[in-house]
């Protein structure tokens, strides 16, 4: 919001207003931004605040009961537009608004259009690439997504946990936390199995080529379609099962080396997403941790044994009558893990080893109760910190096509995502520079293919299902990643044509409304970064984006710059210089590059 700064003084020049009148304010001064129309305000609703807990007036006589109601609330409209009158000349005295008005016992308190122009534009200006960020925060927070399993392809499912977390955890270190950035790696189970079984079976001694996910892929459906069709290979499977449970060295080899191929091959992935990690956690390191940590909860009589099996009833040790988190199975009845078994000890983990004040998980919306177990139990276990912890879900990925099923081996891998994106957005970038340089062409070609990727995983709520369509993703006139990016390479494409900025001599008193509308979308920022951090929600950052770019483009339109002059010009260049700033930010927010050049 444009007045983010202001907001401040506001609330000191009230306080002492009403102070001067004889009332004390309340502990929080209510205010709230007034529809731009051309100037800047801010309303606060003290006044009326004020009227009702000040007591009320005595009712006449001979009133009726709706009688009586209506004439207090006529006398308590009449206490708060008298006392909205008197702070409003307070205020006019102090010279610190242009207008200030009392309206139907509100209190509005107009700015300087001029003057909040000239000084958000030069806050984008010094502040650069920390505009829009808020003030550091004690907490910090885990947060986990980036969570394929070995020996399987990254496909665009995983794609969009990867662009969504990603995008969370820059939101939420530009908002002021402290963020750790963690992937769990499911790198054991009965999936990984089948694939060495099949391995051994049919491929002994291959070496993965160039697109090892699509290569382990093939060998998984291969080998599970196999089990399925065939009692004498779910046989076979089972007895390799089993000597993973023996720990058969021969096995154990084969897994660590197969297993290194999949790690290789996700963090050259995530290296062209651009996305990073603080931490790893791998599924196979918790076996023997979320056991004890069974063994821990039936100690305290957390847990209790029920058919065989360690369970907690969790509706019950929280004294709730109606089935909420129904009971929590936590290891099989012959003492082997569970998934959970392990979810258990590496939470524990994030919370012994890393004091982390709130772990967030971003897994799909189906494992919501199952989150909601786990923090519950830990929470029994004494972690405070598990109460603040939560699941962060989003809807399943389709395709224009349809639902893709690994089974059926109809996925789409990220590798052929990618590269498909590419050559169609080189083609776009070819069409339109073809006197560029080809390697120039191929590199804005791979940052407009990865933008749109990304805003395509994330332009919709993260509880909603997705269907990807590539041809919207490259749209470069519609709400996509390509749209903002050409908005940001416009703008810096006009500054390297024009005179440099003036910042003494900034004059901003002649605004058209398309000049303020582009300075209230430019304000915006703080707010849109404040909403999608409260709200684990980055569509809030790109929404943002995208309309501050069709604002850029209505400027474009209807405010020529470089015919401009004198002032003109001054400030439109700088009005430019804080659009090219702001997109730039909201971009980085959500892991998408800003071109220079398109």
């Amino acid at each position: 919001m444009v007045l983010t700064q202001n907001e401040e003084q506001a609330r000191e020049a009230l306080a002492d207003s009403l102070r001067e009148l004889g009332t004390e304010p309340p502990a929080t001064l209510d205010l709230r931004r007034i529809p731009f129309s051309g100037q800047w305000g801010l309303a606060s609703s003290v006044c009326m605040q004020l009227s009702r807990s000040n007591g009320r007036d005595p009712v006449p006589n001979g009133l009726s009961k709706k009688e009586a109601k209506q004439w207090e609330q006529a006398r308590s409209r009449e206490r708060s537009q008298h006392l909205a009158e008197q702070v409003a000349d307070q205020l006019r005295s102090r010279g610190l608004f242009s207008d200030v008005q009392a309206q139907n016992g509100y209190v509005n308190m107009y700015f300087d259009t001029a003057d909040v122009a000239r000084r958000l534009l030069r806050d984008v200006h010094i502040w650069g690439e920390n505009y829009g960020r808020g003030e550091r925060k004690s907490e910090t927070m885990m947060v986990e997504y980036g969570q394929p399993n070995t020996h399987k392809m990254l496909h665009i499912g995983h794609l969009r946990n990867i662009a969504l977390g990603d995008a969370l955890s820059r939101i939420l270190d530009f908002d002021g936390y402290r963020v750790l950035k963690a992937s769990y790696i499911g790198d054991i189970g009965s999936m990984v199995i089948k694939w060495l079984w099949g391995y051994q079976k049919w491929h002994a001694g291959e070496q993965p080529g160039e697109d090892i996910g699509a290569w382990m892929e093939r060998i998984y459906v291969e080998a599970n379609s196999a089990i399925t069709d065939s009692q004498e290979y779910e046989a076979e499977y089972r007895e390799t099962f089993a000597r993973w449970d023996r720990q058969d060295p021969d096995i154990r080899q084969l897994w660590e080396q197969t297993r290194e191929w999949s790690l290789e091959y996700f963090k050259r992935a995530f290296t062209e997403l651009g996305v990073t990690f603080d931490m790893w956690f791998y599924e196979s390191e918790f076996e023997e941790s979320g056991k004890q940590v069974v063994r821990e909860l039936l100690e305290r009589g957390i847990a209790e044994i029920d058919d065989g099996a360690p369970i907690v009833r969790l509706d019950e040790k929280l004294g709730l009558i109606q089935e909420t988190y129904r009971n929590f199975l936590l290891q099989r009845s012959d003492g082997t893990s569970l998934y959970q078994t392990k979810e258990l000890a590496l939470t524990q983990r994030k919370f012994d080893g890393y004091n982390i004040d709130r772990s967030l998980v971003l897994v799909d919306v189906r494992q919501t109760l199952y989150f909601q177990q786990v923090f519950k139990t830990l929470e029994l276990f004494g972690y405070e910190q598990a109460a603040r912890s939560t699941h962060v879900p989003y809807e399943l990925v389709t395709l224009t096509t349809g639902p893709m099923s690994s089974r059926k081996g109809n996925t789409v891998g990220y590798g052929e995502l990618a590269h498909d994106m590419r050559v169609r957005a080189l083609a776009t970038v070819r069409e339109k520079n073809p006197e560029m340089p080809p390697e120039q062409q191929e590199e804005i070609a791979r940052l407009v293919s990865v933008g749109a990727m990304k805003f395509g995983m994330l332009d919709r709520d993260n509880t909603k299902l997705l269907v990807f369509d590539r041809e919207e993703a490259l749209d470069f006139d519609g709400f996509s990643a390509p749209y903002v990016q050409y908005a940001h390479a416009r703008a810096c494409r006009i500054l390297e044509k024009a005179p440099a900025i003036d910042w003494d001599s900034l004059q901003a008193e002649a605004l058209t409304p398309t000049e303020t509308n582009l300075l209230e979308a430019i304000g915006g920022l703080r707010e849109a970064v404040d909403r999608a951090a409260r709200e684990y929600k980055p569509l809030h950052v790109v929404t943002y984006a995208y309309n501050l770019a069709r604002v850029f483009s209505e400027f474009y339109r209807e405010s020529p710059v470089l015919r401009a002059e004198g002032s003109v010009q001054n400030v439109r260049l700088a009005l430019l210089d804080a659009t090219r700033v702001t997109i730039a930010n909201a971009l980085r927010l959500v892991g998408i590059p800003s071109p220079e050049v398109m």
